[in-house]
């Protein structure tokens, strides 16, 4: 696979720091030396670039560096790039992107870039399930990990369609949780779930990360009820039990109809 140099043309020319007032690196073709491990090779067009021998990664951010690259440097600036790639297994032999996420930044402060003048300015705009998976990276959660997030959204949005009226999934529990992300999905995609318990004996890690991560999320998704999302280690046989009494013999709370209360499992099917 292909790795890249960047340079303004790799003409030597001592008139160039007087012509250019900005800082500007020549790089010598004759001085960059190869290795057993790779040969340099040049291209006098960024058409003639073979992304398709390099990483995946790199169709992403060098194509973007390479669009804006001359506008940023006309106005001074720095491109920087806060960014995750996900690939598939299998390493250079698969070099398949499963999830990414890219920002693009001048210095040190994440800004829009540049854009032709011809052209309208657009800003990216991210589905709601990459953006609560970026929120896990942004915060360095690893769990759930990403077999595990897909599975969760994709329940989430299967009972969600199935169920269809939001009053019946007022109360979420979650037996064998874990980490707690499929109770927090019901949270923020269904409007009127205003508790989801998440019941395992175990203490799982992770289980902060995603109330870390996506609570934000709940403040911004236009619900008008208060939204709780709390783990019970127990048992699950008394801790169902126990959870249920509670919900629908709140004293607390207006009478709960059992028909608002939604059981689910994602890997703990046989506890049901």
């Amino acid at each position: 696979l292909h790795c890249v140099f960047l340079s303004d043309g790799g003409v030597q020319d001592v008139n160039l720091q007087r012509m250019q007032p900005l800082p500007t690196v020549t790089i010598d073709a004759n001085q960059i030396k190869g290795c057993d491990e790779i040969e340099p090779e040049w291209f006098d067009s960024v058409y003639d670039i073979p992304l398709h021998q390099m990483f995946a990664d790199d169709t992403l951010w060098l194509t973007m560096l390479l669009k804006h690259y001359d506008d940023l440097i006309q106005q001074g600036n720095k491109l920087m790039f806060n960014a995750w790639f996900h690939f598939h297994p299998g390493g250079a032999q698969t070099n398949s992107i499963m999830h990414h996420y890219i920002q693009l930044c001048k210095s040190n402060n994440t800004q829009q870039l540049p854009t032709s003048t011809n052209q309208p300015q657009s800003t990216p705009k991210y589905t709601l399930e990459k953006r609560l998976f970026h929120a896990l990276h942004l915060n360095h959660i690893h769990s759930p990990s990403i077999k595990e997030f897909k599975e969760s959204w994709a329940m989430a949005n299967a009972v969600r369609s199935f169920m269809k009226e939001g009053e019946r999934m007022e109360y979420v529990i979650d037996v064998a949780g874990g980490h707690g992300a499929l109770a927090a999905m019901f949270l923020l995609l269904v409007p009127n779930c205003r508790l989801a318990v998440v019941i395992d004996p175990a203490v799982v890690n992770g289980k902060e990360g995603v109330l870390q991560a996506w609570e934000s999320f709940w403040a911004t998704s236009g619900a008008t009820t208060t939204k709780e999302l709390r783990h019970r280690h127990e048992c699950l046989r008394t801790g169902l039990r126990d959870e249920l009494n509670s919900i629908l013999r709140n004293k607390d709370r207006d009478k709960v109809q059992s028909t608002n209360v939604l059981v689910v499992a994602c890997h703990a099917c046989q506890h049901l």
